[in-house]
């Protein structure tokens, strides 16, 4: 993995929407199509349930895969998405990955996952379409 500097944390953070839920997003490594990230997981975005809404949890999943893009030097938008939900947990921190298996002129495919922090244990995963707009202006 590359050398997580401060200016690589902030560029990577730049793909990451303004939302006070996301804040806590802690990038623990990248290099070009791949990064991995913690997140304490707020309460805030619970479902009646108790559990992570999916919403949120697409939301994670969608970041990591366009850091990892990012971490190419392209900038990129979600093109298509393919999310399994495997298990529902509660307000916890989560362990975000991304790898990219496919890398052309246009497209990326990335396969990304969330898993508890705690336990390693699989709790959504997803394989991204990304759209390559070009490079980081």
């Amino acid at each position: 993995m590359t050398e997580l500097t401060p200016e690589l944390v902030a560029e990577l953070k730049r793909n990451v929407p303004p939302q006070r839920e996301l804040e806590g997003i802690e990038i623990a490594a990248s290099e070009p199509g791949g990064v991995r990230y913690e997140i304490d997981v707020p309460s805030s975005v619970l479902n009646y349930h108790g559990t992570i809404h999916g919403g949120f949890v697409s939301t994670l999943l969608e970041v990591a895969a366009g850091m990892a893009t990012y971490a190419y030097g392209v900038s990129n938008v979600a093109l298509a998405c393919s999310t399994n939900f495997i298990r529902a947990v509660g307000a916890e921190r989560v362990a975000v990955t991304a790898e990219a298996s496919h890398k052309g002129r246009s497209t990326a495919v990335v396969h990304c996952s969330v898993n508890q922090a705690s336990t390693g244990k699989l709790v959504a995963e997803a394989t991204y379409t990304m759209f390559l707009l070009g490079p980081l202006a």
